[in-house]
Formats: C-alpha cells, sequence, structure tokens
C-alpha cells in the first residue's frame, strides 16, 4: 500500500480507496506508520471493513483464516470501477505479498478514456 501513496496525479479525477477488516483507528495508525520512512504521507482514503461486507460481497473472504480470531482477511484485490459503476478492470491475488503494479493499475485506468 506504500507504493499507492503517489499513484495519483496531480488534479486527477480519480478515486482510490483501500478496504480492510480493520477498525478506523488501526487503519489510522498504519497510515502514520507508512508516513514515518519520509517517502510522504497515504493520499487516499482507508476504508474499514470490520463486518466484511464489502468483502463478502465481492467473495473476497480468503478461506485459510476461517475459524481464526482475524476471519474475514481478503484476498489481495484491486477493481477499478467505471463512472457508472461498473467493474472494468480486477486482480485478485490468492498470495497477499502478489499485488498488480502501479503500471498495471494505471493502464486500466487508461483504458477508460
Amino acid at each position: 500500500m506504500a507504493g499507492l501513496r503517489s499513484f495519483l496525479k496531480k488534479n486527477e479525477k480519480v478515486n482510490l480507496y483501500a478496504i480492510s477488516v480493520d477498525p478506523p483507528e488501526r487503519g489510522r495508525e498504519f497510515a502514520k506508520k507508512i508516513a514515518s520512512d519520509g517517502k510522504g504521507e497515504v493520499g487516499f482514503s482507508l476504508l474499514s471493513d470490520p463486518e466484511h461486507r464489502t468483502i463478502d460481497a465481492y467473495g473476497l473472504v480468503d478461506p485459510a483464516y476461517q475459524g481464526q480470531k482475524i476471519y474475514g482477511i481478503p484476498y489481495a484485490a484491486v477493481y477499478v470501477i467505471d463512472k457508472q459503476g461498473r467493474v472494468v478492470w480486477t486482480k485478485i491475488e490468492s498470495d497477499y505479498k502478489q499485488r498488480p503494479t502501479n503500471n498495471e493499475i494505471r493502464a486500466a485506468l487508461s483504458a477508460l478514456k
């Protein structure tokens, strides 16, 4: 997520959100931790989904955590959604260490124009 903090271009008309099961205060702490490296603040919204409603709606719950205290952890996923609310690009990874590159996301956004 730290790599996304400089993703958006100045005056770009794109909204970027990160969603996690963590409560809002943990998201704020995480954003501060990222910013503490001196490379900039997180410039997008960190949304809290502790009851994993959105995560469930998109079918992203990782079954590896079922029955554990941290149940509801999602697969790493990126969605590009157009102005009409349609999902136009998706990348879902079962390995949380694998994330789409900024170039992949940028290409998906460019395809919208």
